[in-house]
C-alpha cells in the first residue's frame, strides 16, 4: 500500500507490481494509511482534514469522512478492527465505530497539535503523542458505547455535576432553570 502524491493510496500486488483495487481519493494529500487486523479495510489519514475507511478489494468507502478541524496526520485501526483513532493538528485525537464512521467519544484533547495515536495491544487504551512533548494515555475499552448512548444515560441521571460537586437534578418545572 502506497500513499501518493496525487491525493489517492493504492494496493499494490507486490508480486506483479499491479494495483489490485481502484485508488483510494482524498481530496487533500493522504499522509497515513493502514490496513484492519484481518486485511479487509483500510483506514487512510489526510490534510484534508479527514480519515478515510475503505474497503481494500473494492476501493468502496466504508464509512462518511471521518472528520476534524485540521490536517488528519494518524489513523490506526483497533486491534480488534472495530474501531479507529485518527490523530489531528486541530489538536485532538478521536476514536471512531469503523463500521458506522460514529464518534465514540469526546475528543482526546491536547495543548498542541496531536501527531500520532494508537491503540493499545489489548484495545482498551489510546496513547497519544503531541507537539506539546507530551505522550498521553486514555482509556477506550471496547465495551465503552457510542457517545450519543452516554449522552442519553447522562440526560436522565437524577444527578448533574454542579461545578466540582455531584449534585441531585432539579425536577422540570419552575425555577429550574439550572436543569439542562
Amino acid at each position: 500500500m502506497r500513499g501518493q502524491v496525487d491525493q489517492t493510496t493504492r494496493v499494490w500486488d507486490p508480486a506483479t507490481g499491479q494495483p489490485l483495487a481502484p485508488p483510494f481519493a482524498h481530496q487533500g494529500g493522504v499522509v497515513s494509511a493502514a490496513f484492519s487486523p484481518d486485511g479487509t479495510r483500510v483506514v487512510t489519514a489526510s490534510s484534508d482534514k479527514t480519515a478515510r475507511v475503505w474497503d481494500a478489494t473494492t476501493g468502496a468507502p466504508v464509512t462518511s469522512p471521518l472528520e476534524h478541524e485540521e490536517n488528519v496526520v494518524s489513523a490506526a485501526f483497533s486491534p480488534d478492527g472495530k474501531r479507529v483513532v485518527t490523530a489531528s493538528w486541530d489538536r485532538t485525537a478521536r476514536v471512531w465505530d469503523a463500521a458506522t464512521g460514529k464518534p465514540l467519544t469526546t475528543p482526546l484533547a491536547h495543548p498542541e497539535e496531536v501527531e500520532s495515536a494508537a491503540f493499545s495491544p489489548d484495545g482498551t487504551r489510546v496513547v497519544t503523542a503531541s507537539r506539546d512533548g507530551t505522550a498521553r494515555v486514555w482509556n477506550a475499552g471496547p465495551d465503552m458505547g457510542a457517545l450519543a448512548d452516554w449522552v442519553r444515560i447522562a440526560e436522565r441521571s437524577p444527578f448533574v455535576l454542579d461545578g466540582v460537586a455531584l449534585v441531585r437534578r432539579l425536577p422540570p418545572g419552575p425555577g429550574s432553570q439550572r436543569n439542562r
